[in-house]
């Protein structure tokens, strides 16, 4: 990559409404990215504890989305990629595509060799980069293709901190519910149409556990509909008790939520 030319590589997912930074809860994130950091972000502790799937969705993705154009307007880095590393198959294919991008590399080439050139590459260039793997499934689809460099920085997304290499000297930031106060701020936040409908909200935020999932689609609802956040919360109790009895046990707030 020639000097002074920057380069994207990958579909970066766009932010969704009401996207929160999470000010209380993920602050280290922006300090911890720092050139030659690996960083992780995996479900804390309490959500990975409840419900499988339902808590593993606490945002993960868009605080990397973020981040990394953060990183890229900011101009702290001249390569961006953006990889979905829930395969082998599509970090590579990742990988071919900087590579072809960023060193003019033969996409013809075998995908394999690529990466490993480009992984070569990576390490030894004097540009400041960013890779984000989104969603690592498997610390083996990453054998020969762990980025590190002194001028690149890694971010990693995943639903189980144990697929995190031992060796890639990862920093582990556990991300859960949101705080009291951002959860607050997001609904608020989300329900700017008709003031009458926060009517409630802090008690409905408690309800909800300050999940990020269950959040998100109870304000949706809500600002879809002349209902407010009192008027949403009764809905919930009811429904929840009820899928409680009938399977006798506590059900994960999104997992109500879900259902209206």
């Amino acid at each position: 990559m020639p000097t002074g030319d920057r380069v994207r590589a990958g579909a970066v997912p766009p932010l969704a409404d009401g996207f929160s930074a999470r000010p209380e809860t993920a602050a280290a994130l922006e300090s911890a990215l720092v050139p030659g950091a690996t960083v992780a972000l995996a479900p804390g502790r309490a959500t990975a504890g409840r419900s499988g799937a339902w808590l593993e969705a606490c945002g993960k993705t868009q605080l990397a989305a973020s981040s990394g154009e953060w990183l890229w307007h900011s101009g702290k880095v001249d390569l961006l990629v953006w990889a979905a590393a829930t395969s082998r198959a599509s970090i590579l294919s990742a990988y071919v595509e900087a590579a072809v991008a960023a060193t003019g590399a033969d996409p013809a080439g075998d995908a394999e060799t690529i990466a490993a050139r480009f992984i070569s590459w990576l390490a030894e260039t004097s540009q400041p980069w960013v890779v984000v793997l989104d969603d690592l499934s498997s610390s083996a689809d990453l054998d020969g293709l762990r980025p590190e460099g002194p001028t690149g920085r890694v971010l990693i997304t995943t639903r189980n901190a144990t697929t995190i290499p031992a060796d890639q000297r990862a920093l582990v930031l556990q991300v859960g519910a949101f705080s009291p106060r951002e959860a607050l701020s997001y609904l608020m936040g989300r329900l700017t149409a008709d003031p009458d409908q926060r009517l409630g909200a802090i008690d409905l935020v408690q309800d909800l556990g300050y999940d990020p999932l269950a959040l998100a689609q109870a304000s949706a609802v809500i600002a879809s509909s002349v209902l407010s956040c009192r008027d949403y919360r009764d809905y919930f109790t009811r429904r929840r008790e009820h899928m409680a009895q009938a399977a006798g046990g506590d059900p994960a707030a999104a997992g109500v939520t879900w259902t209206f």
